[in-house]
C-alpha cells in the first residue's frame, strides 16, 4: 500500500501498526476507506491522533500476483477524513475516510438556487466547478425548464435530480461523475464469473417494492390542465409525485422511476480472491448457477486486505431482461492490430491502452481466446480464468 496523508508520504510509519485496510467502490453511495491500526505505543491517541478533514490518498499494489514480475495497482482515490475512533483492549484505532470534494461544503452547506432553461449536464457543471471538481458527464442532454434548489445541499440536490432522469452519479478522484444506467446497463460484460471462482455466494430476489409500471403528470401547455402518462403496465403502479414539463419528460421520468425501483429486485453477493478488473458500474455475466445466470450490474465492490488474506466481496444486481438483450456480444474473432504480450502486462491494462477504457478486456480475451487457454495449459493451469493469466512472448490480435 501506498498513502499520502496530507501531501506526505506516510505508509512507512503506518505499515507497522497497520492491522485491516477495507476499501469500498460503489455506486450509491461514496467510497469509502477504513484503516485498523494497533496503538500498542499509544503514539495514535496523542501526537498521531488523526484530524477530521485530514486527507488520505491510498493506492494497492499487488506484485507477482499471478507471475513473476507482476505489478498491478488499484488507484483508490481522495478520501477525507470523517470519522476515527479507539478501543481497547487491545487498544485499536480506526480512521476512516470518505471520497468527497476537500471543500465539505458540498455535502453541508443547505443552498438556494433556480435554474431555467438549463440542462442536467449545465447544472452539474456549475455545482461541480463551485467545488473543483472535473465532470465528467456520460449521458444525453436533459433539458430542465425549471427547477428549484431550496435549502438543500449541493450533493442531495444534484443525485435527487440525477435519480429524476434514471442517472448515477458519484465522486472519484476529484471528479464529479454522471451516467446514464440505461447506457451502463447495455456495455458488454467484462468478465464471466463461476461458481468454482467464489468461496461464497447468495442469491436473493424480491417482488416486493418492485413496479410493472409509473403514471407522471405534466401541465399541458395549450389547455392548462394536468395530463397523467402512464409508462409500462398497471399491474403494480408506482405513483411519483415528480411533475414533468412534456409528455416527453413523463416518459422519461417514469422509465427512470421503475428502473430505479427495480434495480436490485434480484442481486447475487459474491466472496472471491481479487480480480483487479471488477469495479462498481461495469457489467458481469453469471454462468454456471442455472437460473440466476445473466448479465447483472456491479453495485459494489469491498476490497478487505488483513495481514495474512486479502479478499473481495461484490455486490451485483441482475439487469432487467429488456436492457440485458441491449448488451453487445463480445468479440469472438476477426482482425485487428497486433500486439505481444510484454512482462507486467494484463488484458485490463491493454484495454486502456488501446480502447481508452478498461471495460473492453473481455473483447480482447475472446479474440484471442484459444490462443490464451493454449499458453495457460503450457504453463500448468487448467485454464487462464478467463484471460486473467497471459505470459510474455504471446501473440495477441486487437480487435479494431
Amino acid at each position: 500500500m501506498s498513502l499520502i496523508y496530507n501531501g506526505t508520504e506516510a505508509y512507512s510509519e503506518l505499515a507497522p501498526y497497520l492491522e485491516q485496510i477495507t476499501y469500498t467502490d460503489s455506486v450509491d453511495e461514496s467510497d469509502m476507506i477504513s484503516l485498523e491500526l494497533s496503538d500498542r505505543d499509544l503514539k495514535w491517541r496523542n501526537a498521531w491522533i488523526p484530524q477530521k478533514g485530514d486527507i488520505l490518498i491510498p493506492a494497492l499494489t499487488l506484485e507477482d500476483w499471478n507471475y513473476e514480475g507482476e505489478k498491478m495497482t488499484i488507484q483508490c482515490g481522495s478520501f477525507i477524513v470523517d470519522d476515527f475512533g479507539f478501543s481497547s483492549p487491545p487498544v485499536i484505532g480506526n480512521i476512516n475516510g470518505v471520497s468527497s470534494p476537500v471543500n465539505t461544503g458540498f455535502k453541508e452547506t443547505e443552498n438556494t438556487k433556480t435554474w431555467e432553461a438549463a440542462t442536467v449536464q449545465l447544472i452539474a457543471g456549475e455545482i461541480a466547478g463551485k467545488y473543483g471538481l472535473n465532470l465528467i458527464y456520460e449521458a444525453q442532454e436533459i433539458a430542465v425548464a425549471k427547477i428549484e434548489q431550496d435549502k438543500r445541499t449541493d450533493s442531495d440536490f444534484l443525485k435527487t435530480l440525477c435519480e429524476k432522469y434514471g442517472l448515477g452519479l458519484k465522486v472519484f478522484y476529484n471528479r464529479l461523475v454522471i451516467w446514464d444506467y440505461r447506457e451502463y446497463f447495455g456495455r458488454t460484460p467484462v468478465t464471466e464469473i463461476k461458481p468454482e471462482m467464489c468461496s461464497k455466494w447468495s442469491y436473493r430476489s424480491s417482488m416486493q417494492g418492485t413496479y410493472t409500471g409509473a403514471r407522471v403528470s405534466y401541465k399541458n401547455p395549450k389547455t392548462k390542465k394536468m395530463v397523467d402518462v402512464l409508462v409500462g403496465t398497471e399491474e403494480r403502479l408506482y405513483k411519483t409525485n415528480q411533475k414533468a414539463d412534456s409528455e416527453a419528460d413523463a416518459r422519461l421520468i417514469g422509465e427512470a422511476a421503475i428502473r430505479n425501483a427495480n434495480r436490485r429486485e434480484s442481486t447475487m453477493q459474491l466472496t472471491m480472491p481479487p480480480q483487479l478488473l471488477l469495479m462498481a458500474t461495469l457489467t458481469v455475466r453469471l454462468n454456471g448457477f442455472g437460473q440466476m445466470d445473466g448479465a447483472y450490474f456491479i453495485e459494489k465492490v469491498t476490497h478487505q486486505i488483513g495481514r495474512k488474506a486479502y479478499v473481495m466481496q461484490v455486490l451485483l444486481s441482475r439487469i432487467p431482461e429488456g436492457d440485458s438483450e441491449k448488451i453487445s456480444a463480445p468479440t469472438e474473432t476477426g482482425t485487428g492490430k497486433a500486439y505481444i504480450v510484454q512482462k507486467g502486462d494484463n488484458l485490463w491494462d491493454l484495454s486502456q491502452k488501446f480502447y481508452g477504457t478498461p471495460s473492453r478486456c473481455e473483447e480482447i480475451y475472446r479474440a484471442n481466446k484459444d490462443r490464451i487457454e493454449t499458453e495457460a495449459r503450457e504453463h500448468g493451469k487448467s485454464n487462464s480464468s478467463n484471460g486473467y493469466w497471459i505470459w510474455p512472448g504471446t501473440p495477441l490480435d486487437i480487435p479494431l
